[in-house]
């Protein structure tokens, strides 16, 4: 696959297999890491144990899916639908994490003031080309 790469050929990528699954409960952001007095850094014991809940949601019912990914989360106000899916062929000179890039990526923008606070941010489309 080539450099110009868009939203649309990552649609005709996507292949088999897939996983479906829902977490029930309110969804949560993730909680930014504490740190004590002591300067002991640690992770917050509600991000924890909803990470948690994802993790027990789909414990043993899956095989892990190798390469590359597409997923879709919808959070809604009692649960999270999630859908991931097998993506052929894919390969990105970007090494990081996508989340890592979307989140210094809408920081910026609130910073230029375009935007007040990126809680105002209600739907994403990424992508690494």
């Amino acid at each position: 696959m080539g450099k110009n790469k868009s939203k649309e050929s990552l649609m005709t990528q996507v292949q088999e297999p897939h996983i479906e699954f829902i977490v029930e409960g309110r969804p949560k952001p993730k909680g930014r890491p504490r740190m004590t007095r002591r300067g002991r850094v640690y992770t917050p014991a509600e991000t924890i144990e909803a990470e948690e809940l994802y993790a027990e949601t789909v414990k043993d019912k899956y095989e892990p899916i190798d390469g590359p990914v597409s997923v879709v989360l919808t959070f809604g106000k009692d649960n999270t639908y999630v859908h991931i899916s097998s993506v052929k062929e894919w390969k990105s000179p970007l090494r990081g994490d996508l989340d890592n890039y979307i989140k210094l990526a809408l920081d910026g923008i609130q910073r230029a003031g375009l935007i007040a606070n990126d809680k105002q941010v209600v739907h994403i489309d990424a992508i690494k080309v």
